[in-house]
């Protein structure tokens, strides 16, 4: 693990241990744990990789700890044993709220459709999210009809929203470990490969989740109007 992360083990109230699955970090809270994930989510997924293990941040009376596998920090598809999301499984179907479908986008949508993981596209210049699959859906808790016609600002806090953007323009692809909303009642840290690509003069971005959301409360200045 980094020296970064390795300084944050040794404070007072963190503990961790290695075993023949991995790396197990206990926080002193359900709160920084959240942090560590959120702050070092690629170390600790390139952590896990190196180990050949899974690295997994737990807390005080945890019942669902925030876990971290090698193929995060890899471009290669997780097995569906790796993934461990059968409740996410794909029916085939997709969902799209642009009438002018040009051809690299309907490409995506086939494949989004094909996916057993949730994806959707948002279009850049309006931030509206017009393509999500039965995953996503499942996963947002949302209706496609619904979901396909958000404006994502509302789903994101603004700062984490704006080192989005600068992520995407700079690398263009690219995997992140951050938090946002799912659903108007629901905040999850996810754990995402993000890439943007241009049709016909428009910018999109294609949000593939790799993990399965850990709620955790709604931060302050949510849920605001887009």
């Amino acid at each position: 693990m980094s020296a970064s992360i390795l300084k944050i083990l040794n404070l007072p109230g963190w503990n961790y241990k290695m075993s023949y699955e991995g790396v197990s970090i206990l926080a002193p809270t359900k709160r920084d744990a959240t942090n560590l994930a959120q702050s070092y989510g690629e170390a600790l997924s390139e952590t896990a990789a190196k180990i050949n293990g899974k690295v997994r941040i737990g807390w005080r009376n945890c019942k669902q700890p925030i876990e971290f596998f090698g193929w995060m920090a890899s471009r290669e598809t997780p097995t569906p044993v790796e993934t461990a999301e059968s409740i996410l499984r794909s029916e085939g179907s997709v969902f799209c709220s642009q009438l002018q479908m040009p051809m690299e986008l309907l490409l995506r949508m086939i494949a989004a459709a094909e996916n057993e993981r949730p994806i959707s596209i948002v279009r850049q210049d309006n931030r509206k999210q017009i393509i999500v699959n039965q995953p996503m859906a499942d996963m947002l808790q949302t209706p496609p009809e619904i979901a396909t016609q958000r404006v994502m600002t509302r789903f994101w806090l603004p700062e984490d929203l704006a080192e989005l953007e600068r992520k995407l323009s700079n690398d263009r692809q690219f995997t992140w470990t951050y938090s946002a909303g799912l659903n108007e009642q629901a905040w999850a840290i996810l754990t995402t490969q993000f890439e943007a690509f241009e049709v016909e003069g428009v910018w999109y971005r294609q949000g593939t989740c790799l993990s399965t959301p850990q709620l955790v409360p709604i931060p302050p200045g949510a849920f605001v109007p887009a």
